[in-house]
């Protein structure tokens, strides 16, 4: 398969990888109301799969995605997808940083990502006389958030096959082989 290809298919994939992302929470596995709010799992997806493959999630795809969760979930539209591209870009600039580093700095990075979209969130809210989340319930949704992000790592990695470009023996962008 030539690399064109593959990007394809996995822009594909992530798409709709994304779509169910997006309709879980909606899924009606339980007849009692929730306890717990549900994570973020387009936001988990989308900062795993941009850390291994960042060509084949374009900003258009997670703008579109972002925003189709803001209209499903009835949050506040564009607001937490304006933050999610913002946090995407973040990793995307600096993914091959992530990569040198290993695991533990990209979810480092990806919690404080989350950290500062759940303040900004409230931030924006609470400018805007808008009802705030309580902080329970934000503290529910960081913890399950940050908590999907190693299942979702080992499922990219060992169901669908989505990893890291082996980056040895290749130059950089300064011309460099390590």
């Amino acid at each position: 398969m030539t690399p064109q290809a593959r990007i394809w298919v996995y822009r594909v994939l992530y798409f709709l990888l994304g779509l169910f992302a997006v309709a879980y929470p909606l899924l009606p596995l339980q007849f009692s109301p929730a306890r717990f709010s549900s994570p973020d799992l387009l936001f988990a997806l989308t900062m795993v799969w941009i850390v291994r493959q960042p060509q084949s999630a374009p900003f258009l795809l997670v703008a579109a995605l972002a925003l189709l969760a803001d209209a499903v979930l009835m949050r506040p539209m564009g607001l937490w997808a304006v933050l999610m591209l913002i946090s995407s870009e973040t990793v995307r600039f600096s993914y091959k940083s992530i990569q040198d580093r290993g695991i533990i700095a990209e979810f480092t990075l990806i919690a404080a990502l989350l950290l500062a979209m759940v303040v900004l969130q409230n931030l924006v809210l609470w400018v805007s006389f808008s009802q705030v989340l309580e902080f329970a319930k934000i503290v529910q949704f960081v913890i399950l958030t940050l908590a999907s992000i190693p299942v979702i790592l080992l499922f990219l990695h060992y169901v669908v096959r989505v990893r890291k470009p082996d980056s040895r023996n290749r130059p950089d962008r300064l011309g460099k082989i390590r």
